[in-house]
């Protein structure tokens, strides 16, 4: 199957699984979780059912009316919120942002907070609904959407509560007090526990995207890298560096299978270096892929400080190691991914078969 296909396959399969992620609007902070699509959409049905519950619970019983304001008002003010929600919805499933996200969070918390001022009874039940607000962020986006939501209920729990005992007449009793310590551990042990997941999440992405023998991205993340840079791109140049190992296969023979992965290792960060970038990756067995922005000329310096490093490294190490190079250039070459790398890859071939060209450097060790 080839990339294309491949990639058509894997996204058919995340829609079947309910897996499509939602679009980023903007720079995505390397702190925030990206929601699937499903997650979006269960958050704001959540807020929806917040709206209907609120209306019941001040409506349904004629005998208890709300503090402070009538009921109409009250209903006014769900309704203005149900209006935001609705725009909110539309634009997130457009794409989300950061500002977005925040914005979602500080509409929720001002309703929670208006309900709870206007919760007729001495411990508000609609308190609790700060916590879902705290869990729907944090678990969907990380840890730092999590602190900052935790960080605003504090304040619109103060708020509320302060309202309630100097405008409404309601005392401090021992159940608000239970109330309080009871909401303040809820949230620490969800702060903690969202800590550990947090951790697992990171370890699992980074195991999603990068090689682990040699450290630098794999295909998966590669691809990912790749999409994001192009999709951002600011009309200046940018190469795409194909390089393949030569006689890989006879170092594993001759030498074993640790000097193989030896050279894998030293190679995948002398193309880091020698590029100056953190988009490398190992493409698959002994093929490279580095990207940076650049011209032709530019390309061919860092061709040449790549194959000198690793002619240098291998003298001093005695394995008869080189290296074939072939490069493309957006937008000159291609604008999407799979034709910069097919450029590329007829580049580095071409090269590989004319070496007198510039296509490679043979790198065998001296002899005495």
């Amino acid at each position: 199957m080839d990339e294309q296909a491949y990639a058509t396959a894997a996204t058919g399969r995340e829609r079947r699984h309910g897996g499509e992620r939602i679009n980023w609007s903007g720079p995505q902070p390397e702190d925030l979780w990206l929601p699937q699509r499903k997650e979006v959409v269960t958050q704001f049905f959540t807020r929806y059912l917040f709206i209907v519950l609120g209306v019941v619970f001040f409506t349904a019983n004629n005998n208890i009316r709300p503090v402070l304001a009538s009921v109409d008002v009250i209903l006014i003010l769900y309704g203005l919120y149900f209006a935001l929600v609705s725009l909110l919805f539309v634009r997130s499933l457009k794409g989300m942002s950061l500002r977005l996200m925040r914005l979602s969070m500080l509409v929720d918390m001002f309703m929670v907070t208006i309900s709870v001022i206007h919760d007729p009874y001495p411990v508000p039940p609609s308190a609790m609904a700060y916590l879902m607000v705290i869990l729907g962020n944090g678990m969907r986006y990380g840890m730092r959407p999590f602190a900052e939501a935790l960080g605003v209920a504090m304040l619109g729990m103060a708020l509320s509560f302060g309202v309630r005992y100097r405008l409404a007449g309601f005392e401090v009793t021992a159940a608000d007090v239970f109330f309080g310590v009871f909401w303040v551990v809820i949230n620490v042990y969800a702060y903690v526990l969202l800590g550990r997941i947090n951790l697992q999440y990171r370890l699992l992405e980074y195991r999603s995207r990068c090689d682990n023998l040699t450290g630098v991205l794999n295909r998966h993340g590669l691809t990912e890298k790749m999409a994001r840079t192009l999709k951002r791109g600011d009309g200046s140049k940018l190469a795409v560096l194909f390089a393949d190992l030569d006689s890989f296969k006879q170092i594993n023979d001759q030498f074993g299978h640790a000097a193989g992965d030896r050279v894998l290792m030293e190679f995948a960060q002398i193309l880091k270096d020698s590029a100056e970038t953190e988009i490398v990756g190992r493409w698959g067995g002994d093929e490279f892929v580095a990207v940076f922005p650049g011209a032709e000329n530019e390309v061919q310096v860092v061709k040449d400080r790549v194959q000198r490093r690793m002619q240098l490294w291998s003298q001093a190490n005695g394995l008869p190691v080189s290296v074939s190079l072939g490069c493309s250039l957006a937008p000159r070459d291609g604008l999407d991914l799979l034709t910069l790398l097919s450029v590329a890859d007829i580049s580095l071939y071409r090269n590989k078969a004319a070496p007198i060209d510039g296509g490679y450097m043979a790198a065998a060790p001296e002899t005495s």
